[in-house]
């Protein structure tokens, strides 16, 4: 079999990086969708990833930006889990309720990233109990 011409490659890979990371499809699902073998799949999906290692290892080793980007991922992964739970007909209405508030609360902190950037805020009790010293503790 002869190879693919290097930009249809290049094409493919930008298409199954889009349908992963944009779509959020699984990987059968875009085998099926693209109508590629899996072993095809496999050796584009490698690369792609192995790109990623080196781009990251290249620009983002020990960065502020690199780390703000990945939360912002998980929080953008966060969100379209929770908006597929929260279309499942098949939940109960409260497991739905829960996962839009998920979205919400995903959507407030990528726009709190966006505007702030990362802070860090300690988790400090709600409310403070005084110790109380008596004479046999002193």
């Amino acid at each position: 079999m002869a190879n693919k011409p290097r930009k249809e490659v290049q094409r493919e890979k930008l298409l199954i990086r889009k349908l992963m990371d944009v779509d959020n499809l699984k990987d059968d699902e875009i085998i099926q969708q693209l109508q590629i073998e899996p072993r095809t799949f496999r050796r584009y999906k490698a690369r792609i990833e192995k790109e990623d290692a080196t781009l990251h290892e290249k620009y983002n080793k020990n960065s502020i930006k690199y780390r703000e980007a990945k939360f912002h991922k998980t929080l953008e992964d966060g969100y379209l889990i929770a908006k597929k739970i929260s279309e499942d007909r098949s939940l109960s209405p409260t497991a739905r309720l829960e996962a839009i508030k998920v979205m919400c609360t995903c959507q407030a902190q990528m726009a709190k990233l966006n505007r702030e950037g990362l802070t860090f805020q300690p988790a400090l009790p709600v409310e403070v109990i005084p110790i109380e010293t008596t004479e046999s503790t002193i």
